[in-house]
Parts: C-alpha cells; sequence; structure tokens
C-alpha cells in the first residue's frame, strides 16, 4: 500500500480534525464517530465508482425562499417592500413560496426550519413576513452542520474540477487573499468591511443566478447544474512558537 507524503497526511488530518471537531460541538459523542467515518468511507468509494454527487441542504432551500420574497412581484407591496402573506394555502403563502423553489427538500420541513429559526416571523393574524433576504442562523443545529459539511465538499469539489479539468474549460474561481500579520486592532474594521463588502459581492451573483434559472420544471432534471459561489472571512487564532 502507497503510504501519502508527509505533508499532504498532515494536511488532510486537518480537515479530518476540523470535522470531527464541529461534529462533537453539535452534540455527536466521540464514540459515535468511528462507525459514522466507516459507513462515510463506504458511501465514499461507492459515489467514486459511480460518479454520483451529493445533494443540497435545507439551509439553501431557506435562502432561496427569503430571496424570492424579495423578488417575486406577487410577493411585494406597492412600494417593494415583502408583503406579509399567510403560512399555507395557494400562491401568495409561504408554502407557496417553497414549492416554487422546486428544491428537493420536503415543503413541510423548509417550513419548519424557517420557522424554527426565526427567518419569518409572525405579524397579525396568521400572516408571516421574512425576518431578512438572507438565512443567517447562528444556534447550535443539525441543520448548520449539514451546511459547513456542504460547503467543506462543494470547496473540495471545486478544487479537485480544477485539478483534473478539461482544457478548454477555464478553472473555477477559487483564490485567497491574507496577510500573516494584521495587527489585532484592526480586527473590528476587517470584520466591518468585509460583512459590507461580502454582502455587495455575494448580492451580485445571486442577481446574476437567478436571472438565469430554469423556470421550465420539464427542463430542470437533465438541463441543470448546481451552481454558486460561498465568500466567508477568517480570523485564525495566533499561532504558539516552537523552540
Amino acid at each position: 500500500m502507497n503510504r501519502l507524503p508527509k505533508q499532504v497526511e498532515i494536511d488532510y488530518s486537518s480537515i479530518l480534525v476540523a470535522i470531527f471537531e464541529l461534529m462533537l460541538r453539535g452534540g455527536v459523542r466521540a464514540g459515535d464517530l468511528l462507525p459514522v467515518c466507516i459507513r462515510s468511507l463506504e458511501r465514499a468509494e461507492t459515489k467514486n465508482r459511480l460518479g454520483r454527487r451529493s445533494p443540497g441542504h435545507g439551509l439553501v432551500a431557506a435562502a432561496l425562499v427569503l430571496d424570492a420574497w424579495h423578488r417575486d412581484r406577487r410577493y411585494l407591496t406597492a412600494t417593494g417592500a415583502p408583503k406579509a402573506v399567510r403560512l399555507r394555502g395557494r400562491t401568495p403563502s409561504v408554502e407557496g413560496l417553497i414549492r416554487l423553489q422546486r428544491v428537493k427538500d420536503r415543503v413541510s420541513s423548509v417550513m419548519q426550519s424557517l420557522r424554527a429559526f426565526r427567518l419569518i416571523v409572525p405579524c397579525g393574524e396568521n400572516l408571516y413576513l421574512p425576518a431578512s433576504d438572507v438565512a443567517v442562523v447562528a444556534t447550535k443545529d443539525p441543520l448548520i452542520l449539514q451546511h459547513a459539511a456542504l460547503a467543506l465538499s462543494t470547496l473540495l469539489e471545486t478544487v479537485g474540477q480544477n485539478l483534473g479539468g478539461t482544457p478548454n474549460l477555464p478553472p473555477l474561481i477559487e483564490r485567497v487573499a491574507e496577510v500573516p500579520d494584521l495587527p489585532r486592532k484592526y480586527v473590528p474594521a476587517f470584520r466591518a468591511f468585509t460583512q459590507t463588502q461580502g454582502r455587495i459581492f455575494i448580492r451580485t451573483i445571486n442577481d446574476w443566478l437567478e436571472a438565469r434559472r430554469m423556470r421550465s420544471p420539464k427542463k430542470r432534471v437533465n438541463g441543470t447544474v448546481r451552481a454558486g459561489i460561498h465568500t466567508y472571512a477568517y480570523v485564525a487564532p495566533p499561532q504558539k512558537r516552537s523552540r
């Protein structure tokens, strides 16, 4: 059996450490990790042989619903603000808006996530409004673990596609802007600056994607792919100096 080069082994080990730490923080017991890893490895081997990809998860569906609530004329007032609608029933309703996104998640599951994380808030008799146009969840919940796992797997897929892509297609963007010695006093300003710039960047990309979504359900199955971009900021803890 060929052994991995030492640096490659360290790099992959760091990825696994980050995943395990996330699972432990999410309430997964350490004793349950080994069978989970074995099953996951078996699934990865099967998917690798068949060339299958992983589908999206609940937070993506919730984000699509919130964004559409700020775009669809049926869900907007005369001034362009989100309109209060009932939870269930025909369009305009939260249920109708979920169905319009044609995601693979169950309608009841997406609706439950929207309410549980207060992404939609009640206002009046059986009416709801979106809390924001983006899905930001700050609680420790399995949905967050799904989101983090999907983000990590998507990043690794992008790197893999760029390394083994076809010569005729340019690589997908995967870039880093980093300095090793930012003074701590600039961290609050860095947080504010990246929040502002990131929101503008994501909104621009999202507008481009939304304008080109497939609107015909008949052509959707074989004629579409999942595409998007994920951006995040980070402030790494200081590393201990080795003697």
